[in-house]
């Protein structure tokens, strides 16, 4: 009885009875009564999963075998695959119940133009965008989709935006990135270095041997806005002592309580300390993108940079890239 439930219950998810090949729906429709898709962190995060409600043995397939869905269970927990077939190319999606793992892929057929292109996310790693095959093929990695979209901008336009939307059309995530990284420079050249000095001096002071004035820092830091929580979170914690642990943990969950997709000011306020972002626009055509990436570089690594930000991007590609690596070992 269980089988036949959640064979069932595939059916209705997929609407096999009441769909032909033409009315064929893309992942969004299929999944949208099931899970609910976020951007926090920098990461995909679903909501709401009911997979594990489905059963591991279902499955379903309409139009002709152009749209395919399973559920299966893999080391206890529930894993959803679909397939969609269109003429120019297959899509593949695969997500775990759990949120750990998920795994976007599009593979051309029929001699379309278009690049293969997957984008993996597994829990505690760097997610991936693997672009094209053989020779030829593209890895980049990133802490969060929010870097990714500003150091390779273009790749992310060709091929990650695609496949992100398969799972959310409404996420609009070029106007975004963009927002974010707009958002970015007005804090460099405005607050936010005077911001980060008082938020560390606070956190300084929940150390100190008054209670009254840890309790004051901790009131403090709680009315802060995203850029104070970005920074408490990205605080080695080794370098505090246990009250500061403590109370800065506390301070974090207790604000990090989100309904939605990650605002602007989070998401930048989490890439102001990325040396990784700066570098990335230090090859920006505006002059002034340049000027204020070359600086938070410079403060970021404690020294002044090899790459002269006044001239012309394109005679800078050596040095800059010397200064990618460099990040990238320490990253």
């Amino acid at each position: 009885m269980r089988v036949v439930q959640t064979i069932v219950a595939a059916a209705v998810l997929l609407g096999l009875t009441a769909q032909s090949p033409a009315q064929a729906q893309e992942l969004h429709h299929v999944i949208q009564n099931w899970l609910r898709c976020y951007i926090i962190d920098g990461r995909v995060t679903f909501d709401g999963t009911r997979l594990a409600n489905i059963g591991p043995f279902a499955q379903g397939m309409r139009g002709n075998g152009q749209e395919v869905l399973k559920v299966r269970n893999e080391n206890g927990q529930s894993v959803l695959s679909y397939e969609r077939a269109t003429n120019d190319g297959q899509f593949a999606a695969e997500l775990a119940a759990s949120g750990e793992r998920l795994v976007l892929r599009r593979t051309p057929r029929g001699g379309a133009a278009i690049l293969p292109a997957e984008f993996k996310q597994v829990a505690n790693e760097k997610i991936t965008l693997t672009v094209g095959s053989g020779a030829g093929q593209q890895v980049f990695r990133a802490r969060s989709i929010w870097r990714l979209l500003i150091a390779q901008p273009k790749e992310c336009q060709q091929h990650l935006l695609p496949l992100l939307e398969m799972l959310r059309p409404d996420w609009n995530l070029a106007d975004t990135a963009a927002r974010v990284e707009q958002k970015l420079l007005q804090e460099a050249n405005g607050d936010g270095a005077s911001n980060r000095a008082r938020w560390a001096a606070l956190v300084t002071q929940l150390a100190d041997e008054s209670f009254a004035k840890r309790e004051a820092a901790d009131r403090a830091l709680r009315t802060g806005n995203a850029g104070a929580i970005s920074y408490l979170r990205q605080l080695d914690f080794n370098r505090l002592d246990t009250e500061q642990q403590f109370r800065v943990g506390r301070i974090v969950e207790a604000m990090t309580v989100q309904n939605g997709d990650d605002s602007v000011e989070q998401a930048a306020a989490a890439l102001a300390t990325d040396p990784v972002v700066w570098c990335a626009l230090l090859a920006r055509p505006e002059p002034s993108t340049r000027q204020t990436a070359a600086r938070e570089l410079a403060r970021l690594l404690g020294e002044p940079i090899a790459v002269d930000p006044a001239a012309d991007p394109n005679t800078q590609k050596d040095p800059r890239e010397l200064l990618r690596i460099r990040i990238g070992e320490k990253d």
